[in-house]
């Protein structure tokens, strides 16, 4: 038989309790014998929300066969599943109102079938005078269950029954007979009932008609009530069970369907009970705590779907998905990382690095990773200056090989370089003198010799030298100290020279246009660019040194927009524009901003300092101009990491003058290929750093407009290299003579 039918025949056996015509004195009203009585009922979460429903309607049913008061008879009602709770005690209600109100307002606990303790509970608190027991009165518990206990029944059941209670056992559908007789007193056949059959109700009621009713004067006239006949001192009126109406009539009910009448917050389906309704939901969905509205079922929830990675739950049912970054496989559960580097998609230069659906580019070693992360550049040490070859540092990967110029050879430590002298090991073939220079010779030939065309062999001069003597005394015959002989009018001082005499300014100053008085040495306007060395070797209290030196030149420059005009480029294994030729104005402004540099360190890359140098810093664009002269000063302390002959050829081919100026391990070579011709003008160098502010002095006179003082001269006729020159150079220099002497012989006359 199916729970509905179970429930069918309940409540017909209730009906025939409650209001049956009297055949064998069941139908009467309950008058006498006062019990305390207390159901039972089990909630687990096998009892489904309509059966429950039932055994509610049970309850209701049976107490509204019974009459019910303070001094009559006392209702407790306790629920229990894994726990157990009570509804209200036998103290609670006086009226049958109230109790069916309370029985109303139960909700499920939903949980196991610990039906022990629930015994137990009732037996130690729900019969005690704190919960409304009294003394001398039967006391009665029925206990309702679908199902077989999950813990002890039959000790605590014994117990019980020994202190005096008397337990009914109802089975609902599934229950188990066994624990429903370990559990009921006895004879069982009076208190052990299945819920299966009509025939066993009517027991059950007959049972509690011998223990709790008498007479009823509803049963004794033909009263015709359909559910309820309350009697009253030589009458009786009829009434409805709660959930029903009385019709106008007088004596039949209608069940109130509160669904019906949409008196009800269901969230989704409503089933209608009379007077009341539960609440339910579509297929997929699961009742919340609220017993109003409905959750979709998560399947996921149940721990069965083997996803690898995540379960989406849907209406019915589930899928499967995977984290970002992977795939989900044929099977539909497990996952695959997407590996962009596998596939090809990526656009790393060296190294893929694959992580799921994304990847990170790396290097080889000896490379580091651009800012676009992405590239790769090989780590330079050489360019980085991050090296200890004397001569050619040759990079690698990350690392560096040492190596010499030609005409050098590299030491046993791999970094130091000697020179290879063939004068010194024999490899020449010079008639006199070997000349040494690196990896070559040139030969010369001893005083009175000359080198013949095989630039090897050495042959006698034809001058003979008891005549060069001649010549010299001769010239020194005829020498007179003009600045002591005639009134010279030098403002500062007078030098004598054979023959003639010229004169000088202090340091600083220059001479004035009628080339005796002095005035102040100023630049003549120029355009000048300093390319100063910010190599790592050049040490920071060192680059403090090197500016200090461009604003000691400053010093001595007729700095304005008009007139001279400075720039600044500080090169390491890269170029920097500092300021360029129309920044600043001003001497002060420059020097400002000198001393604002920052230092840069790394390589020396000489060669790209001076190609910036001449595709930018001399561009009208930077402030240069049309017909001013253009100078550049280069500073180093270190033989460049690439090559400068290209770029500082093309800077002489622009016209630019170069200075060049080394310090410490500066190669003279470099610097002289540099340097513009003459090189003792243009080419400066010194050990030291702490000395550079005397080659700044030095170049305070080289900027100021050189002065010619007019000296004779002559050529030495010993120097001539055949009879011929001789001849020609003696003339010249005794008609150069002659005129001096006829000069000097005007003088003394005057």
């Amino acid at each position: 038989m199916s729970p509905l039918s179970v429930c069918v025949s309940l409540l017909l056996a209730l009906a025939a309790l409650a209001g049956a015509r009297p055949k064998a004195g069941l139908e009467q009203k309950c008058k006498s014998g006062p019990v305390d009585l207390v159901f039972i009922i089990d909630s687990s979460r096998s009892v489904r929300p309509h059966e429950f429903e039932t055994m509610r309607k049970f309850m209701i049913d049976i107490i509204h066969t019974l009459d019910v008061g303070m001094n009559a008879t006392r209702v407790g009602v306790v629920q229990y599943s894994s726990q157990v709770k009570n509804e209200f005690s036998l103290k609670t209600y006086s009226k049958l109102q109230g109790m069916v109100k309370g029985i109303n307002e139960i909700i499920p606990l939903a949980q196991g079938t610990m039906t022990g303790l629930a015994i137990r509970y009732v037996m130690n608190n729900a019969f005690t005078a704190a919960e409304g027991d009294r003394p001398n009165v039967p006391n009665v518990a029925v206990i309702v269950t679908d199902g077989r206990p999950q813990d002890r029944v039959a000790e605590v059941a014994a117990e019980a029954r020994d202190k005096g209670i008397e337990i009914y056992a109802v089975g609902v559908a599934r229950a188990d007979v066994t624990s429903l007789r370990a559990v009921a007193s006895t004879p069982f056949e009076d208190h052990v009932f299945l819920v299966e059959s009509f025939d066993l109700i009517h027991q059950f009621g007959l049972q509690f008609q011998d223990k709790l009713c008498g007479m009823d004067l509803c049963l004794e006239s033909d009263h015709g009530c359909e559910q309820i006949c309350e009697s009253s001192p030589g009458s009786f009126h009829c009434l409805c069970r709660p959930g029903y109406t009385l019709n106008e009539d007088g004596k039949t009910c209608t069940a109130i369907d509160l669904c019906a009448e949409g008196k009800h917050d269901c969230g989704q389906i409503c089933i209608p009970s009379p007077g009341a309704f539960t609440c339910g939901c579509n297929s997929g969905f699961t009742l919340n705590n609220d017993k109003k509205t409905c959750t979709m079922i998560d399947y996921c929830s149940f721990g069965n779907h083997s996803c690898q990675h995540v379960c989406v739950s849907v209406l019915n049912g589930y899928f499967c998905s995977c984290y970002e970054g992977y795939t989900l496989q044929e099977n539909g559960k497990n996952c695959q990382m997407i590996d962009l580097c596998a596939e090809g998609k990526h656009d790393c230069e060296q190294i893929c690095n694959a992580s799921p659906g994304a990847f990170i580019c790396n290097c080889y070693p000896g490379f580091t990773l651009n800012e676009d992360k992405k590239t790769c550049t090989m780590i330079d040490l050489c360019a980085e200056g991050k090296h200890d070859c004397e001569q050619i540092c040759n990079a690698s990967p990350g690392a560096f090989t040492c190596d010499c110029n030609p005409g050098f050879t590299l030491n046993k430590d791999q970094k130091t370089c000697t020179m290879i002298d063939l004068c010194a090991e024999g490899k020449h073939d010079c008639d006199q003198i070997c000349i040494p220079s690196p990896g070559a010779i040139t030969c010369g030939c001893n005083a009175g010799f000359k080198l013949i065309d095989d630039k090897k062999s050495c042959t006698i001069k034809f001058i003979l030298l008891c005549l060069k003597t001649f010549l010299r005394l001769l010239h020194h015959s005829i020498y007179i100290d003009l600045c002591n002989t005639v009134e010279h009018g030098c403002e500062h001082q007078c030098v004598s020279t054979p023959g003639s005499y010229y004169c000088v300014c202090p340091e600083g100053q220059q001479l004035a246009e009628d080339r005796k008085g002095c005035g102040t040495c100023r630049s003549a306007n120029i355009d000048l660019v300093f390319i100063i060395d910010g190599s790592k070797s050049v040490r920071p209290q060192n680059f403090e040194l090197v500016k200090q030196f461009v604003n000691q030149v400053v010093d001595s420059l007729d700095v304005s927009a008009d007139g001279t005009r400075v720039g600044l480029v500080q090169y390491s294994s890269r170029v920097r524009t500092e300021f360029s030729l129309n920044t600043h104005q001003t001497a002060d402004d420059i020097k400002k901003a000198v001393m604002n540099v920052s230092y840069m360190e790394k390589g020396t890359m000489t060669g790209l300092a001076l190609r910036h140098m001449v595709e930018n810093s001399f561009s009208e664009a930077e402030g240069a101009r049309k017909n001013v002269p253009r100078v550049g000063l280069v500073f180093t302390d270190g033989r460049s990491q690439d090559d400068i002959t290209e770029w500082a050829k093309k800077a002489k081919e622009a016209d630019i003058t170069m200075y060049a100026v080394g310090v410490g391990k500066a190669v003279e070579d470099e610097l002289r290929e540099i340097a513009s011709e003459p090189l003792e003008k243009h080419f400066f160098y010194t050990t030291d750093f702490t000395f550079i502010n005397q080659i700044a002095e030095n170049l305070k006179l080289n900027v100021c407009a050189e002065e010619s003082q007019g000296e004779i001269e002559v050529k030495d006729p010993c120097a001539c290299d055949s009879l011929v020159e001789f001849q020609q150079a003696t003339m010249t220099t005794l008609e150069q003579l002659t005129r001096k002497y006829i000069l000097l012989s005007t003088i003394a006359v005057h």
